[in-house]
């Protein structure tokens, strides 16, 4: 255990130095120089004002079972975004494709309804995504 609060905040100024990602966790006035210098500064539950002032995330229960979870929660929420983003995008392409084959094949214009048919079928595609109930990899 660290026992001076110099010290932690010498550890995060080398740690930074050799390009880690560094957090911190403290609740004392002492700790707040390393909060504030770590990427990520984490007050506890009952931390004193200066030590949540200088920290990045502040929890409001005791114990460090609820950065696991935030961790856990963020790893979750970014994998959807990761897949919508991929989903969308990979929709928009075949729709696009296959009405500019369409355009290609029948060697005339879209006409504005065409164009809202295409609106509504990528949207309606993009849709199903928001109703996915696949669990997601915590690794």
């Amino acid at each position: 255990m660290i026992k001076y609060s110099e010290h932690k905040y010498e550890i995060v100024k080398r740690l930074e130095a050799r390009k880690h990602v560094c957090w911190m966790t403290g609740d004392g006035v002492k700790d707040a120089p390393a909060l504030k210098k770590a990427d990520i500064g984490i007050a506890v539950a009952k931390a004193t004002d200066v030590a949540r002032g200088a920290s990045d995330i502040v929890l409001t229960e005791p114990g460090l079972t609820v950065i696991v979870r935030a961790v856990l929660t963020s790893k979750a929420i970014f994998e959807r975004m990761k897949n919508y983003t991929i989903y969308a995008v990979s929709i928009t392409i075949r729709i696009v494709l296959g009405f500019l084959l369409l355009a290609l094949i029948w060697k005339s214009d879209f006409i504005p309804f065409m164009v809202l048919i295409i609106v509504i079928l990528n949207d309606g595609t993009i849709m199903t995504i928001s109703n996915d109930s696949e669990t997601t990899s915590t690794s």
